[in-house]
């Protein structure tokens, strides 16, 4: 090999060595920060809750006709008249979510609820001031609306604010439960019922379910695992039905109230559920 050959190969390692050793010497980037995934929760599932939470009823009682063979009978001022009240509600829901989109979720819900609560007043709408000439006022007669359970079938349509949070509205089909009473003494100074023999009470009790629709919003949360929290508000209204009062007793005279009775209700209720 020539002289010139092996100095030309010499300085070549020289220099590469050289860069080598400036290289590491350099300071050096940090690798850019990539954070962690955040955890995927899916609200797609079945689930199963329960719920406490309030009632409140707005019901409005109208008489149209009284009917008291042999008396010349008016509905007076005492109708319509308004029985509004409140009640602990518990119940329980069970449903099916739907993510798509991915922020929107669509379900289908039902539920059902107990409560009891009754609401009564002196006197029989229509018939609590003046509605028979020379017998003014309630006298013994009472006039009383029940609520009881409640429950409904429902469309749910929700937006994910977070992955864990669920902002909703729902809206479907209600049934609620109700039980009107009209009691008057048949006595002598009765407004509406004639004198019988040892003055008996009569009661006419009309109890029927009705249908109606409901609407309202809540949010949701995952809070733990497979576990949702949740608050509602709904809103139902039930439209107005006929109902007729028959207030004779077996041998006696037939005393019958026509009536109208028109109700809505809300209810604000704190639920828990567990997705499956």
């Amino acid at each position: 090999m020539q002289p010139w050959t092996i100095a030309a190969i010499a300085a070549a390692s020289t220099f590469a060595v050289t860069q080598i050793a400036s290289a590491a010497d350099l300071p050096r980037k940090a690798p850019a920060y990539t954070p962690p995934p955040q955890p995927y929760y899916s609200w797609t599932g079945f689930y199963v809750g329960a719920a406490l939470g309030g009632k409140w009823a707005d019901t409005t009682w109208t008489t149209t006709s009284i009917i008291e063979p042999g008396f010349a009978t008016v509905v007076d001022g005492s109708s319509p008249r308004d029985y509004n009240f409140s009640a602990f509600r518990v119940g329980g829901y069970l449903g099916y979510n739907w993510q798509f989109a991915p922020q929107w979720v669509v379900g289908v819900e039902g539920d059902g609820a107990w409560s009891n609560k009754t609401a009564t007043t002196a006197g029989i709408p229509g018939c609590s001031i003046l509605c028979t000439a020379g017998f003014p006022g309630p006298v013994a007669d009472l006039s009383s609306v029940k609520m009881g359970w409640d429950a409904s079938v429902r469309a749910r349509l929700g937006y994910l604010v977070l992955p864990n949070l669920l902002v909703y509205g729902t809206g479907g089909v209600a049934w609620q439960q109700f039980e009107t009473s009209a009691t008057c003494q048949h006595s002598v100074p009765d407004p509406l019922c004639i004198v019988l023999p040892g003055n008996p009470f009569a009661t006419a009790t009309i109890k029927n379910t009705r249908t109606g629709w409901t609407a309202g919003g809540g949010i949701e949360a995952s809070i733990y695992g497979n576990w949702l929290l949740r608050g509602e508000y709904r809103f139902s209204d039930f439209g107005t039905s006929d109902n007729s009062f028959n207030l004779g007793l077996p041998g006696g005279i037939q005393t019958v109230v026509n009536s109208q009775f028109k109700a809505t209700t809300q209810i604000a209720t704190v639920g828990i559920a567990y997705k499956f």
